[in-house]
């Protein structure tokens, strides 16, 4: 959506992550100008290439962002500008300041820092920058979205048409809980089924995604025989918000998250829900008692799924959704461009 108000060149080091679902990058998107570079990916995300660098001595820009400082090709990249005194900015879409070894600090520091200006998320992502050198002056906060205005749920569902759509998935419940997530440890999925044995059996708890950890969450279910656990394959964006909108309640317990894409998405849905205090979104979006719960690791959770229960979010929920959508992002975008060019 930038890309229809400013000429933009984007380079992707590589076409996807692989240890993503294949319908993760099912969006087609044509507003921008791709420019292909060659190069050698290693792992599931990291890459190297000196395409970038190429690209960069035969092309000029007004404005250069680096998106990162984590793969190999971002790394060679940033030493280069910085080599060649050449402006950028640094792009963070998330960010948390943990414990770490010194040499550790100073590596990060050194690809952090330095930058003309920087772009950032949310008030934790901008700690981050500046305990990796960023100038707090030189830091920009834009409102992180992954919704347009046009997907915000327009009514609000009756409880017969929520029934209808989860019992086409053989799934029925007096109340149903949504999560849309990863299995992978950091989501904290297991700690939600040993949550869930003690349960009432007419609440159901849907988990939508897939990863590594999906046959051991897949076992414990079975073991003990927990039928109002549902798990389902992965979805494309546009069907989770579906799976959204037609539950009555969301629960989101990860360990942590930059950020957290679904916080937002589940926002824009109308879903009251639970949300970890360790996910930045919680923090930017989420005002416990107002449009949602927030769960820190010393709550007792059953107390607070009771709580939830007694609570309809969904007003407020969609209002907070309405403030932080794509559009809004991209003229906060513009504005922060037009005071750096």
């Amino acid at each position: 959506m930038l890309g229809k108000h400013i000429n933009l060149h984007v380079i992707f080091e590589r076409q996807k992550a692989s240890d993503r679902h294949p319908l993760f990058y099912d969006q087609k998107v044509t507003n921008f100008t791709i420019h292909p570079i060659k190069g050698i990916n290693l792992g599931s995300e990291n890459h190297y290439s000196h395409g970038v660098i190429k690209h960069l001595k035969n092309n000029e820009y007004d404005l250069i962002i680096m998106n990162g400082y984590s793969t190999f090709t971002e790394m060679k990249t940033i030493n280069y500008l910085k080599r060649k005194k050449i402006p950028y900015c640094f792009y963070a879409n998330g960010g948390i300041v943990k414990k770490e070894c010194f040499l550790k600090y100073i590596f990060k520091k050194h690809f952090i820092s330095g930058a003309s200006a920087y772009f950032s998320s949310s008030h934790e992502t901008s700690r981050y920058l500046e305990h990796y050198g960023a100038p707090k002056d030189k830091i920009f906060r834009y409102s992180y979205s992954t919704i347009f205005d046009d997907e915000i749920l327009k009514n609000i569902l009756p409880k017969n048409v929520k029934r209808n759509f989860y019992k086409k998935h053989n799934i029925e419940g007096a109340n149903i809980f949504v999560s849309a997530t990863s299995f992978i440890k950091r989501k904290n999925n297991m700690f939600l089924l040993k949550t869930w044995k003690n349960m009432n059996t007419a609440d159901h708890l849907v988990l939508i995604g897939s990863g590594k950890e999906k046959t051991k969450l897949e076992r414990f279910i079975n073991k003990n025989n927990l039928n109002n656990v549902h798990i389902l394959s992965f979805v494309p964006r546009n069907e989770i918000l579906s799976f959204l909108a037609h539950a009555d309640y969301g629960i989101y317990l990860s360990r942590y998250d930059i950020y957290g894409h679904v916080i937002n998405e589940s926002l824009s849905q109308g879903l009251s829900i639970i949300a970890s205090y360790n996910m930045n979104a919680t923090k930017e979006l989420i005002k416990h008692g107002k449009n949602g719960l927030i769960y820190k690791n010393s709550d007792d959770l059953p107390t607070l799924i009771a709580n939830l229960k007694e609570c309809d979010f969904t007003k407020e929920a969609l209002k907070t959704a309405k403030e932080n959508t794509i559009e809004v992002m991209v003229i906060q975008h513009l504005k922060i461009f037009k005071e750096l060019i």
